[in-house]
């Protein structure tokens, strides 16, 4: 399994997301989705290469975070260092501009 970092960015993605879906959704909900993006981690970690490579940034890969029987509306943005270690960049809705918030 490869290290897994967070950016700062991508930590406040998480926590943000997490905070809006509790106040949205309530709390269960925003524990299911907190399951399913650690889940994700989990599956990048084991597999980095299991990502997508999208829009203009050629080493960035997306991965989008599963529910049961289909895509969740947020993708994680990652790129796996010379060392091989897995950096998570960002955490982003579906319907974003992906080349606009991505560093």
């Amino acid at each position: 399994m490869a290290r897994l970092l967070r950016s700062p960015r991508a930590r406040h993605d998480i926590t943000e997301v997490l905070r809006y879906t509790l106040e949205r959704w309530g709390k269960a909900q925003a524990r299911e989705y907190r399951d399913l993006i650690n889940a994700a981690l989990r599956t990048i970690a084991a597999d980095p290469s299991c990502g997508k490579l999208r829009g203009a940034r050629p080493r960035v890969l997306s991965y989008h975070i599963k529910q049961p029987g289909r895509d969740a509306r947020h993708l994680l943005f990652y790129r796996v260092t010379a060392s091989g270690v897995v950096e998570v960049i960002r955490l982003l809705h579906d319907s974003m501009d992906f080349d606009r918030h991505l560093p």
